[in-house]
């Protein structure tokens, strides 16, 4: 009766440790080539990317008319956009295992990256939600193998500067 309990604690333990952590998002603003980025991204894996097992990421790029003399999109069309890219990534997340990394809005464009296991019919199901969602955009997607997840680190994660900038200490 001991070792059957301590199987099931140990089992337990096991399963949890299994589970997804849990979203960190943050928004932020930081400067690409000169340009200024909006970025939305779950902090909470860059404590353990790159996660094997996701080695394609999927591009949803929404093209967006600004009134902005930056190129940013006005604030309520950054919320409509994240909403878009939510609904991707949902969908996505409906047919295969999938991790939403992020966004980054700039110059009239908006890149969502949702890392996932197997790519296939992906990319036709992520550029129809997108364009049911946002008509008025031009959408593009494209599939990428990333299996270090480099756009996520160069893309998404906050560069030394922008950490500093914004007093991120541990890191």
């Amino acid at each position: 009766m001991r070792t059957l309990l301590l199987v099931l604690l140990l089992l337990l333990s096991c399963a949890s440790q299994a589970q997804e952590q849990e979203a960190e998002w943050w928004n932020y603003e930081t400067l690409h080539a000169g340009h200024p980025v909006v970025i939305r991204v779950d902090m909470g894996l860059r404590r353990q990317f790159p996660i094997s097992g996701f080695p394609y990421v999927i591009v949803t790029r929404l093209s967006y008319a600004s009134d902005r003399g930056d190129g940013l999109p006005a604030q309520s069309d950054q919320d409509r956009l994240e909403a878009v890219a939510d609904a991707v990534a949902a969908a996505i997340a409906r047919k295969t295992r999938s991790i939403h990394a992020g966004s980054a809005s700039s110059q009239g464009h908006q890149e969502s990256y949702v890392y996932v296991i197997d790519p296939n019919g992906l990319e036709a199901l992520a550029a129809s939600v997108a364009s049911t969602l946002c008509k008025e955009c031009q959408v593009r997607v494209k599939v990428r193998a990333d299996a270090a997840w480099a756009l996520y680190r160069d893309e998404l994660l906050p560069d030394a500067q922008t950490r500093q900038r914004y007093g991120l200490r541990a890191y």
